[in-house]
């Protein structure tokens, strides 16, 4: 199994899609190959949506659930981050299962709403 101390990586704060991208990295080719992954948040304080979805909710693009669901655990997250992660999970499941050309307008009008930002 490999455990990551996602604090000593990116530390307090699971905020950014560049942190995310860092985790995906670490643990994307691991669970590929059926390796079982333990992400520890002990020490992190603040979560949101970009970090999960750049680092678990994007595996989804090539991994099923039920590997996520078997192989990836979920150490010391509060229950706020829990609420995050979910969401994100979520939200990537029904992404990653539409078609080509909602994927696209989904795309497109997040674009459109990070430029207007």
């Amino acid at each position: 199994m490999q455990r990551i101390l996602v604090k000593d990586l990116i530390g307090q704060n699971a905020i950014t899609l560049e942190d995310g991208k860092i985790i995906f990295n670490l643990i994307h080719g691991s669970l590929s190959r059926g390796e079982v992954v333990e992400l520890d948040f002990n020490g992190v304080e603040v979560f949101a949506s970009p970090f999960f979805n750049a680092g678990v909710g994007r595996l989804l693009n090539d991994l099923t659930n039920e590997v996520l669901n078997n192989q990836l655990k979920f150490e010391h997250l509060s229950d706020f981050g829990s609420r995050v992660l979910r969401r994100v999970i979520e939200n990537a499941k029904e992404y990653y299962s539409s078609t080509t050309n909602h994927r696209q307008k989904v795309d497109q009008a997040v674009s459109n709403d990070y430029l207007t930002a």
